[in-house]
């Protein structure tokens, strides 16, 4: 119980902290682990040179030291014999000379050895010893010492003794020599042990120094090992703590940017950015239902209202424009010109009346409706509609030329065929004039987009009315100049905007207009 109760603390205290606090906490606990392994590493480096370092001043220089003092033995031991097979006791005081030397040169190496290589010199070499069971070669290595320190000392101190003795002693007894011979084996003996006992504790420290090798490297896969834990649980930990909701987020407020209100954002548990992050958008979407549905009523009243006005706007506006009809048939020759005249006007406004809440009637249809998806030969259709057009078109006929590539394109074919219509009625429109009416309609298709243009040589516009001719009843002339409601451009920019696309246009005045509709070739959800 105390375990789970600490785990939850833990696990508690870091949802508390903020993303800043976890990069830190995470970075610290990889750079303490990453110095802990570079010390651990560091240290057995240490121990591997030391190690290396004894070998190379302790080790090798004994063995050495050994066989020096063999080789002078050796030679020792070949002048003592080469003494006594002469015949005569010529050339005494040199071989003893000799002799001297020889064993002073042995002297001096044991006692360079004694101080300088012996193991119980150094503790860090003996302890190595205890740690490996093998005190023994340090006794026999102080045997040796003693052994071969004794056997140099008697010879010494009776080189003469024994090489005069060994002259004097009749043939076939060789006592003197027989003992001397058996201090120099003492002597060869004892530094045959001694080099014996130096080549094992040599052994000893290869063994040794396989076993640093062995720890470091096992030390350092274990630092590894743990480096990699690390690691992975930082990442698990920052992939569960803040990618995987980061990705929920991302992904419902997707959702919801595209008109899925039906997402929904859990409420985190962690008191840092992501936890907040969620709090706010979980308040976000439910704000944005309320005024969603309070939109939704406001729509559907605002849409029963104005079908209501149109209709029943347009049962009197007919009534109206019928009488005001009926008046200039029936009694248009009796009746005085002013009269007339507002009969006339009243019949025009009317109508005029009529046109303008049909025109509302189809832009308001048109925001609310959800256009289907097919694909449009956009060139037949353009073709089709050019030649319902100028069967209608006002004398002087205009020349129209159309230059389109074979494509198709996603969208609702009534939709873009009204589009279509209103550009091209509006190029009709304002081409009357003087000059010929010459409308141009070209395009070109790229990997991304289908524009089309609509190009005419008619009055033209101030460009820097570009924008506002595209709003809703926006006239930049008075009916009385050119019949029209100021919807059918409005049309044609709700139009692109349902199916993903643009729409703008370039003029100047008298210089003709040309507008562009840009159509994606991909479906846009």
């Amino acid at each position: 119980m105390v375990r789970y109760a600490m785990r939850g603390g833990l696990t508690s205290w870091f949802r508390r902290l903020t993303i800043g606090q976890k990069l830190v906490l995470s970075s610290s606990v990889m750079l303490a682990v990453l110095a802990f392994s570079l010390a651990a590493i560091l240290i057995y480096l240490v121990r591997i040179n030391s190690y290396v370092d004894r070998h190379q001043r302790i080790t090798v220089p004994a063995i050495i030291t050994a066989a020096t003092m063999q080789r002078e033995t050796l030679e020792l031991n070949l002048i003592y014999h080469v003494f006594l097979e002469r015949k005569s006791s010529d050339g005494l005081e040199d071989t003893l000379d000799r002799l001297n030397a020889h064993a002073a040169a042995i002297n001096r190496s044991l006692e360079l050895y004694r101080t300088t290589h012996a193991a119980r010199t150094h503790p860090i070499l003996y302890r190595m010893l205890t740690d490996h069971h093998q005190t023994a070669l340090a006794d026999q290595e102080d045997a040796a010492i003693r052994r071969i320190e004794s056997a140099i000392e008697t010879l010494t101190a009776n080189w003469k003794t024994y090489l005069s003795a060994a002259r004097a002693t009749r043939p076939g007894s060789r006592s003197p020599a027989q003992q001397a011979d058996r201090l120099i084996g003492e002597l060869t003996d004892g530094l045959d042990q001694l080099a014996d006992a130096h080549v094992r504790i040599d052994m000893e420290m290869k063994r040794e120094g396989d076993l640093l090798v062995s720890r470091a490297r096992g030390v350092a896969l274990a630092l590894v090992a743990l480096l990699a834990l690390v690691i992975t649980a930082t990442y698990a930990l920052f992939n569960k703590q803040i990618a995987q909701p980061l990705t929920h987020l991302a992904t419902t407020a997707d959702r919801v940017a595209r008109q899925d209100l039906s997402a929904s954002f859990d409420l985190w548990p962690s008191k840092d950015e992501v936890g907040m992050l969620s709090a706010s958008l979980v308040a976000m979407l439910a704000t944005l239902r309320e005024r969603t549905r309070a939109l939704e009523r406001k729509t559907k009243e605002l849409e029963a209202f104005t079908y209501s006005v149109a209709h029943d706007l347009k049962a009197p506006l007919r009534e109206i424009e019928g009488f005001s009809s009926l008046l200039e048939r029936k009694f248009g020759r009796t009746m005085d010109p002013t009269a007339s005249g507002y009969a006339a006007k009243i019949h025009a406004s009317s109508l005029q009346m009529i046109a303008l809440i049909d025109a509302l009637l189809r832009y308001s249809r048109l925001e609310r409706q959800t256009l289907p998806r097919v694909r449009v030969d956009l060139r037949a259709l353009v073709h089709a509609v050019v030649s319902d057009r100028l069967q209608s078109a006002p004398f002087p006929a205009p020349t129209v030329t159309v230059d389109l590539p074979a494509a198709e394109i996603p969208g609702d074919p009534a939709a873009i065929r009204q589009a279509v219509v209103n550009l091209l009625d509006n190029a009709l429109k304002f081409s009357r004039g003087d000059v010929p009416p010459e409308i141009c309609i070209g395009g070109t298709v790229t990997a991304h987009e289908y524009v089309l243009w609509i190009k005419d040589n008619g009055i033209g516009f101030d460009s820097k009315e570009t924008e506002r001719i595209f709003g809703l009843f926006e006239r930049l002339h008075a009916p009385s100049e050119f019949e029209g409601t100021g919807v059918g451009l409005a049309i044609v920019k709700l139009v692109m905007e349902k199916h993903g696309g643009r729409v703008w246009a370039e003029s100047s005045p008298g210089k003709g207009s040309v507008f562009y509709l840009a159509f994606p070739m991909k479906d846009v959800p």
